[in-house]
């Protein structure tokens, strides 16, 4: 992170990002002329790029930076790449928010970058500023809604999906990455598996006509939000003693029972199955039975 020198003129911040494909990174530095009559700056804008595709391009907008205050649109990329220069006036006392809003292309490859370098300079050459930030590619998370029940059958889909589809375009594009870096179905979490992905608007196109499969909800999710997911829990937390259950696998799948005892240890409960004639206590794994809603 770099920040602007606060000598009155000038003030900002100039921040590095890690964001995923297809975002919006704003940046503003607010200039003020503190000089005793008009005073005219120029806004020069540079951009370094690190990429595997060459003609892969990342869209600018600035605004506030020329005489009209007009907002100026252009698009750079390592094939295509020009500086950018404005020029705009401020009276005594008076100050402009400079906004650069850099849109980071939807194609591109994880770690791809672009280092942008903004000098800020008076015609008096009283003024002087320049600084720089770099904005890194990297893969996000995004949430996709399931039919509950099925979040483990589309998880698996949508990855065979992802695999085809990555072979698919390995026959145009050399060393094709999957659209699909990783899934998780937290069995705690109903309707909704978390993908990770380099290019989340390319999710839907993939899960369309798997069975299940809702949409992607709109947004990315950020690690911390799901991280305690990834810690894994005894299969008994949450059972209590004289609960009702299901049975969801083994001989007795389907039936209902009530849990008699609880063994922590083994990750084991003994269940009387309430429907039967004769009470049959029997002994199963946690993970082979599920909570009924008795409210």
């Amino acid at each position: 992170m770099q920040e602007t020198e606060t000598k009155g003129w000038i003030e900002g911040t100039l921040k590095d990002r890690m964001v995923g494909c297809g975002t919006s990174v704003d940046t503003s530095l607010l200039v003020r002329n503190t000089g005793t009559a008009k005073k005219t700056f120029t806004v020069s804008i540079s951009v370094k790029f690190k990429q595997r595709d060459d003609l892969i391009e990342w869209f600018f907008s600035l605004s506030g930076a020329s005489s009209t205050q007009k907002k100026e649109e252009f698009t750079l990329s390592p094939s295509e790449n020009k500086g950018i220069s404005s020029v705009f006036s401020l009276e005594k006392t008076e100050q402009r928010d400079v906004r650069l809003v850099v849109a980071t292309p939807k194609g591109a490859f994880k770690d791809d970058s672009a280092t942008v370098s903004i000098a800020i300079t008076s015609q008096d050459n009283e003024n002087r500023f320049e600084g720089s930030f770099t904005i890194t590619l990297i893969p996000v998370i995004v949430a996709v809604k399931t039919t509950v029940g099925n979040e483990i059958s589309v998880a698996r889909d949508l990855a065979k999906k992802g695999d085809k589809d990555k072979e698919e375009r390995n026959a145009v594009i050399k060393n094709a990455t999957s659209e699909i870096l990783a899934i998780m179905a937290p069995k705690e979490v109903k309707g909704y598996i978390f993908v990770e992905t380099m290019h989340p608007d390319r999710i839907p196109s993939i899960g369309k006509g798997i069975r299940g499969y809702k949409g992607e909800v709109k947004g990315e999710i950020s690690i911390e939000e799901i991280e305690h997911y990834l810690e894994p829990k005894p299969a008994v937390t949450g059972l209590e003693l004289g609960a009702f259950v299901e049975l969801i696998d083994g001989p007795f799948k389907g039936e209902k029972a009530k849990i008699m005892s609880i063994d922590t240890a083994k990750e084991e409960v003994t269940v009387q199955l309430i429907e039967s004639m004769v009470p049959i206590p029997v002994t199963v794994n946690a993970e082979a039975i599920r909570m009924l809603d008795t409210k």
